[in-house]
């Protein structure tokens, strides 16, 4: 079976270039991390926007699992039957607007982003398979590696920025130079990379950044080169 797509939890794009469409949602920590906030490996992904309330949606078809408290957090779990085995949740939610058992569709309204069981709002988004917790940022549909990601030797970044260092930096639609800019930007823009690649030589580097940046046809996603980078820095923690 190919690997499943599902659609985002919150509605826009997530850890898109400076401010992200769609209420500024962000990964404020990744599958697997340990930290001041962890001190296990992290059971899911987390995603805020430093405000509570915003929607959270079904991120694919299927039937409500549970819908409940669990501890002290909200939880609202859908299985995918066209997927089989994989079922994924929604965690520290302020309300849950569905039942146990209902069928619900990509998009639907599950709930509204909350921080029961937690210090501040955010969404803790898990992915089962068979049971057993997995990563599921790789399975959004905005971060498949489809034909809009290019490059070689791909790495993912995850909750880490960088600053632009000229006036003129420019966003690339590849790895490379040879093609218009999307966009060009000042020094001190700050930029959320979702992968680093390796392209075409620029300023002595052949590793680029590539993320979500604001163009005059919106937001896009496209390459910065590293040599007129700051290097990666974390993005600061406050609504983990």
């Amino acid at each position: 079976m190919p690997r499943p797509s599902f659609g985002n939890p919150v509605d826009g794009l997530i850890n898109p270039f400076g401010t992200p469409a769609g209420g500024g949602f962000r990964v404020t920590a990744r599958f697997g991390q340990i930290d001041a906030d962890h001190s296990t490996p992290h059971q899911g992904v987390d995603i805020g926007n430093g405000a509570c309330f915003a929607p959270i949606l079904a991120m694919a078809d299927g039937r409500v699992t549970m819908a409940r408290k669990l501890g002290n957090a909200n939880v609202v779990r859908i299985a995918h039957p066209q997927f089989p085995g994989y079922e994924s949740g929604y965690a520290h939610l302020d309300a849950i607007e569905v039942e146990l058992n209902s069928p619900v569709e990509r998009g639907d309204r599950i709930g509204t982003l909350g921080k029961t069981g937690a210090t501040a709002c955010h969404l803790h988004m898990g992915m089962k398979l068979d049971g057993v917790e997995i990563d599921g940022w790789p399975l959004l549909e905005q971060n498949q590696e489809t034909d809009m990601l290019k490059g070689t030797l791909i790495s993912r970044i995850v909750n880490r920025q960088t600053t632009m260092v000229g006036d003129g930096t420019r966003l690339r639609p590849s790895p490379g130079t040879a093609e218009p800019p999307l966009a060009a930007y000042a020094a001190g823009v700050v930029f959320v990379p979702d992968f680093l690649v390796e392209g075409g030589l620029a300023n002595g580097s052949r590793r680029w950044y590539g993320g979500w940046g604001t163009t005059e046809r919106g937001t896009e996603f496209g390459y910065i080169s590293e040599s007129v980078l700051t290097p990666l820095t974390p993005i600061e923690a406050g609504n983990t």
